[in-house]
C-alpha cells in the first residue's frame, strides 16, 4: 500500500507501506507531548534523526552511524574483519548544524567532511542509485581506509519499506525507511605495512529513522545482512523505550529475503549471562529464536551539559532460526551481525 504523507491533518498515518513518500517528515503533529499545545518551534526540537548503513562484503562487515541531534551531531564508521576479528572504529563530532540527515527520500545526501575524514551516503531514486563512500585517514593505531559501495533500487533482490508507529503513544510517532539491496564496490586498508583490498559484491541495509524523542531514551537492536544458500538475507530486530504500547501491531522488526518482506513480531532481547556472553533473542510466535555471541565490543560515551550519550557497538555471530510469513525456515549458522545498546539523555 502507498503513503503520500506521514502526517495528515495533524495526525500520523500508522502502518507499514511499500510505496515510499517524497519525505520522511514527521513535523506537524498536533500537541505530541501530553496533549499540551506547545509551539511548533519547541516540539520540532524533540525530533531526532538516525541513519544507519550496514554492509557485508567479503571478509568484512561494517556499519556507519549518522546521528542527527541538532545540538551535537555525530558520525561513526566501524569495520570488522570476520576472519581475524580485527576492529577499526572512527568517530567524528560535528557540533550543531541544521540537518545532517535530510528528510527528502526522492533524492538526498548525508555528508560529513571534517579534516581527513570524509563520509558520504546518498540516494537518488530518479537515477536508481544508492551509494556510500568513506575516506578516513588513520593514525599510529589505525590504518587509512577507503570504502565505496553502490546499489540499485530496481535490482531484483532490492526492496524498500516505510514503517510508521506510535512512539510510544498515538500522539507521537516514529517513522523508519528501510532499503535493502545487493551492492558492488571496494574496501581498501593501508596500515603502511601492508595493504588489504576487497573488490566485488556484497549486501547492505540502509535504515533511517525520525522520531519524537523522550528526555531519556534507551534501546537495543540486532542487524544482519548476508547470503544464505544463495539468497540475500537481511533483518533488523529492536526494542526501545520509544516502542509503541501495542507492539503486536506496531514495531520495527523486518526480515528481507531477496525482495520478499516479512513483518516480524516484537522480540525480547535478554542477556542471561551478561552482555559479554551470548544474548538470547526470541518472540512469542516462534518466528524468531536466535542466540547472538559477541566477538568484539566497541563502547563510547559523551557527557555534556545538554547531551548525555552512551552506546555499545557489538560485532558477533548469530545462530538459530527465523521464519518468514509463509513459514519458510531460515537457518543461521555463525551469521555475522551487529548489535547495539544505547542510552540518550537530552
Amino acid at each position: 500500500s502507498g503513503l503520500e504523507k506521514i502526517i495528515q491533518n495533524g495526525k500520523p498515518v500508522f502502518g507499514t507501506f511499500d510505496s515510499i513518500p517524497d519525505r520522511l517528515d514527521i513535523k506537524g503533529v498536533a500537541a505530541p507531548f501530553g496533549g499540551i499545545p506547545l509551539p511548533a518551534s519547541i516540539t520540532r526540537l524533540m525530533i531526532r534523526a538516525h541513519a544507519i548503513y550496514n554492509f557485508s562484503a567479503g571478509d568484512f562487515i561494517g556499519t556507519v552511524d549518522l546521528f542527527d541531534n541538532k545540538i551535537m551531531n555525530m558520525v561513526e564508521v566501524c569495520l570488522w574483519n570476520k576472519k581475524t576479528g580485527q576492529k577499526y572504529a572512527y568517530r567524528t563530532f560535528l557540533g550543531a548544524r541544521k540537518r545532517l540527515v535530510p528528510t527528502n527520500l526522492t533524492k538526498g545526501t548525508c555528508v560529513s567532511t571534517p579534516h581527513n575524514r570524509h563520509v558520504r551516503l546518498s540516494w537518488n531514486h530518479p537515477d536508481d542509485r544508492l551509494s556510500f563512500s568513506v575516506m578516513l585517514r588513520g593514525d599510529e593505531h589505525r590504518p587509512d581506509i577507503e570504502i565505496s559501495f553502490s546499489g540499485r533500487f530496481s535490482h531484483e533482490n532490492a526492496t524498500e519499506i516505510i514503517s510508521v508507529k506510535p512512539a510510544p503513544t498515538m500522539r507521537r510517532c516514529s517513522a523508519s525507511w528501510y532499503a535493502s539491496m545487493p551492492v558492488n564496490g571496494s574496501i581498501k586498508l593501508d596500515d603502511k605495512k601492508e595493504n588489504e583490498v576487497f573488490s566485488g559484491n556484497g549486501t547492505s541495509l540502509l535504515f533511517i529513522n525520525r522520531a519524537y524523542y523522550k528526555f531519556r531514551t534507551r534501546g537495543e537492536s540486532i542487524t544482519a545482512t548476508g547470503l544464505i544458500d544463495g539468497k540475500t538475507v537481511t533483518f533488523r530486530l529492536s526494542t526501545s523505550t520509544l516502542d509503541a504500547v501495542d507492539t503486536e501491531n506496531y514495531n520495527d522488526n523486518l526480515l528481507f529475503t531477496d525482495s520478499f518482506t516479512t513483518a516480524l513480531p516484537p522480540v525480547c532481547i535478554t542477556h542471561p549471562f551478561g552482555t559479554a556472553n551470548p544474548w538470547i533473542i526470541q518472540d512469542f510466535e516462534s518466528m524468531v529464536d536466535l542466540e547472538f555471541t559477541p566477538v568484539n565490543v566497541h563502547s563510547r560515551s559523551l557527557n555534556l551539559i545538554a547531551v548525555n550519550f552512551s552506546y555499545e557497538t557489538v560485532f558477533g555471530k548469530l545462530n538459530g532460526v527465523l521464519l518468514d510469513k509463509n513459514g519458510n525456515k531460515i537457518v543461521l549458522k555463525d551469521f555475522h551481525a551487529v548489535a547495539r545498546r544505547s542510552m540518550l539523555r537530552l
